[in-house]
């Protein structure tokens, strides 16, 4: 816990002073008032500042600046939206953008997210200037969560189709991290395997069934063309 002293002329002076400098908000932050200060009457005396102190956490990744980051963009593509950065881990940064405009920041099944998402890292590793490999997920009214567990649905459901049929499946192209997302919901499935498959930005995953005592995975097993299924874009637009 850090613990930081602001004056004003009024409380609410010192307390916008101290959520700029701190570029925090006031939910992140625990105030305490150590003098109201004083005010002249008719121009007798002195005036006295009002002084605050400020109690906030620590947070090792400078989230504020992150959230300047996303809010300049955001300013330059005339879209508006509140933004909030959380530490999920000491390399790991969770951006969340509330905004009605949605549908344009999430883009057709998260590409234009996922182009944000990469600006924001390219800006992030030039502006810190160290050596932290940070790893930035910039959502959108939690669209990833929505996402993320409609890409298990498919996988759970594009697995039983490949047990029932005997034939491999390939899901419609993905960015390397949905991919990722359905390789580790099939990988304790004994009956499955997975495989990305192709070049970006057509690179897919395909889900086949897995052949006992045998060597590596053959496009041609049992003379099967792989079907395609089509992935649902999660987005509730």
């Amino acid at each position: 816990m850090l613990v930081k002293e602001f004056s004003g002329k009024s409380e609410k002076e010192a307390t916008n002073k101290a959520l700029e400098e701190l570029n925090l908000t006031e939910d992140q932050v625990r105030i305490e008032v150590i003098d109201k200060g004083k005010r002249s009457i008719l121009g007798l005396g002195e005036d006295t500042p009002t002084l605050i102190r400020v109690y906030y956490e620590e947070i090792s990744a400078n989230l504020g600046e992150f959230e300047g980051i996303i809010k300049n963009i955001l300013s330059l593509i005339g879209v508006d939206g509140e933004v909030t950065a959380t530490e999920e881990s000491d390399t790991k940064i969770l951006i969340n953008i509330k905004s009605e405009d949605t549908a344009i920041l999430i883009g057709k099944k998260g590409g234009t997210l996922d182009s944000l998402q990469f600006i924001v890292s390219l800006i992030a590793s030039r502006h810190f200037k160290d050596t932290i490999d940070r790893h930035i997920i910039l959502d959108v009214d939690g669209y990833r969560e929505r996402r993320e567990e409609t890409l298990k649905h498919i996988a759970r459901q594009s697995a039983q189709q490949v047990k029932r049929t005997k034939r491999s499946v390939s899901l419609d192209p993905m960015s390397a991290y949905e991919r990722r997302i359905i390789h580790l919901e099939l990988q304790e499935d004994t009956e499955i395997e997975t495989k990305s498959d192709g070049d970006a930005p057509y690179r897919n995953v395909k889900i086949y069934l897995k052949r006992k005592n045998s060597g590596p995975y053959n496009n041609n097993y049992k003379g099967n063309s792989a079907t395609t299924t089509s992935v649902d874009n999660g987005n509730s637009n």
